[in-house]
C-alpha cells in the first residue's frame, strides 16, 4: 500500500481571533510531518478564510486537487477546555459574529439542495481514544455548531469522493492546549484513522 494522503485544514483569523490557534497547529504538524514524525503519510495542509463566500469553494478545490484520502479540518473554539471531535455537519449557517467581509448570514443553507446533515466519517471514538492516550484533553462534540467550522467540516463531507472520510475537531485556545500539543493529537487522530477502518464498538453518546 502505498502513502495515504492526508489534507489538514485550519483557519485564519477572523473577528476577535487576530492569531488563529488552529493555523498555528497546522503548521506545527507540518513540522512534524517535515521530521518524519508522520511516516506513511503524505500530508498536505490549508488555512481556510474565515469568509462564507470563499471557504467552500477553496477547500472544494483542495479536496479536486489533493485527491485525500482522508480530510481532518480543524477550528478554534475559544471557549473550550479540550479538544473537541465533531460528529456531525449541518446544513445551515447562523453567524453570530460577521465574517472577514463583514457578512453575517443567518440561516442559509451551506450547500442549497444538500441533506440537512452529515455525519463525520472518520472514526470519531478512535480518534478520542487516541487523542485521550497521549494525555491530551478531549472530547466528543455531537454538532460543528453554526459558524465557519460547521460549514467547513459540511463542506468536506459533502464534496469527499467515495472512499475518503472526513472530520472535523475544534481546538482550545493556546492557553489551554499549546499549538505543539495540538499537533501531537492532530498526528494521533491520523494514526488512528489509518488503523482503523471501523470505529470502536463503544458507548459515546449522551443524554442530553
Amino acid at each position: 500500500m502505498g502513502a495515504m494522503r492526508v489534507l489538514v485544514t485550519g483557519f485564519g483569523p477572523f473577528p476577535g481571533v487576530p492569531v488563529n490557534p488552529s493555523q498555528q497547529a497546522v503548521a506545527e504538524l507540518e513540522r512534524r510531518a517535515d521530521a518524519g514524525l508522520l511516516p506513511g503519510i503524505l500530508l498536505s495542509t490549508g488555512v481556510l478564510p474565515v469568509d462564507f463566500a470563499i471557504m467552500p469553494g477553496q477547500l472544494a478545490e483542495m479536496i479536486r486537487l489533493g485527491r485525500p484520502d482522508v480530510i481532518l479540518c480543524t477550528g478554534v473554539d475559544m471557549g473550550a477546555k479540550a479538544i473537541s471531535v465533531e460528529r456531525m455537519a449541518t446544513n445551515l449557517v447562523d453567524a453570530r459574529i460577521p465574517d472577514t467581509s463583514g457578512a453575517q448570514p443567518v440561516d442559509r443553507p451551506v450547500v442549497e439542495g444538500a441533506p440537512d446533515g452529515l455525519l463525520a466519517t472518520v472514526p470519531v471514538k478512535a480518534i478520542k481514544a487516541a487523542i485521550e492516550r497521549g494525555g491530551i484533553p478531549v472530547e466528543l462534540s455531537l454538532s460543528a455548531g453554526s459558524y465557519a467550522c460547521n460549514a467547513a467540516m459540511f463542506t468536506a463531507l459533502h464534496h469527499a469522493p467515495k472512499g475518503t472520510r472526513a472530520g472535523f475537531l475544534h481546538i482550545p485556545p493556546v492557553r489551554v492546549i499549546t499549538p505543539p500539543t495540538v499537533a501531537k493529537a492532530l498526528s494521533a487522530a491520523i494514526r488512528a484513522c489509518v488503523t482503523h477502518e471501523t470505529d470502536l464498538d463503544e458507548p459515546g453518546g449522551e443524554l442530553a
